[in-house]
């Protein structure tokens, strides 16, 4: 089913299956990262890390934080804004989310 929203727009989308392909999970989450609420603690977690070069091994080596990735369980719901991508995105994934005006 194709999801009718207007570029613009902000979308409420919501978990409702649990997914089950990877590909679906890396583009929800990068969906879902768009909202304030789920990237902000993880980029206050990024920020605090303190980036410290030494020399190891005769070469400059710099220790970065891991990548975080944000909860995607059933029920987990996030504000999307809506562009012509974000839409491609959402029909590609629609059988595990459910969309809703917000």
């Amino acid at each position: 089913m194709a999801i009718a929203a207007k570029t613009g727009q902000t979308l409420r989308v919501t978990i409702n299956k649990r997914i089950t392909r990877e590909g679906a999970r890396k583009t929800i989450e990068r969906l879902f990262m768009q909202d304030k609420a789920i990237s902000g603690p993880i980029a206050v977690r990024s920020r605090n890390f303190i980036t410290l070069p030494k020399r190891r091994g005769g070469q400059i080596w710099t220790k970065y934080p891991n990548k975080v990735h944000p909860t995607l369980k059933t029920g987990v719901a996030a504000n999307v804004k809506a562009t012509a991508q974000s839409i491609k995105d959402l029909n590609s994934v629609a059988e595990f989310i459910e969309v809703a005006g917000a």
